[in-house]
């Protein structure tokens, strides 16, 4: 009886341990893809995370949008909303969003 709840007792012990054991995390593949569209902030938030990222790799700010996407910094350029485009502040280092036919 004893020696039964002593096997008991040191298989809870053993699974315990095993599901508590850290796993590992495969390497990342890519690019993260983009947000779910739809949401302008999460967008910019996605494209301003690019663009830092590939100024600090590459030393210089992105000629556009287009080579964070050709230098796989990320996945592909979200749509803007209706109406806007995105625009590189230089000054500021952050792709914001511009009324469509808005002067720079």
């Amino acid at each position: 009886m004893k020696l039964r709840l002593v096997l008991f007792v040191i298989a809870g012990i053993i699974v315990v341990m095993a599901a508590c054991r850290k796993k590992e995390v495969p390497p990342s593949s890519g690019p993260p893809p983009p947000p779910e569209f739809g949401s302008s902030e999460n967008n910019l938030g996605y494209l301003n995370e690019g663009f830092r990222k590939f100024q600090q790799a590459k030393n210089r700010p992105p000629n556009d949008l287009n080579e964070l996407v050709t230098e796989k910094v990320i996945a592909r350029v979200p749509p803007p909303p209706s109406g806007f485009a995105y625009t590189i502040d230089r000054k500021s280092g952050l792709v914001t969003l511009q009324q469509a036919g808005q002067p720079k």
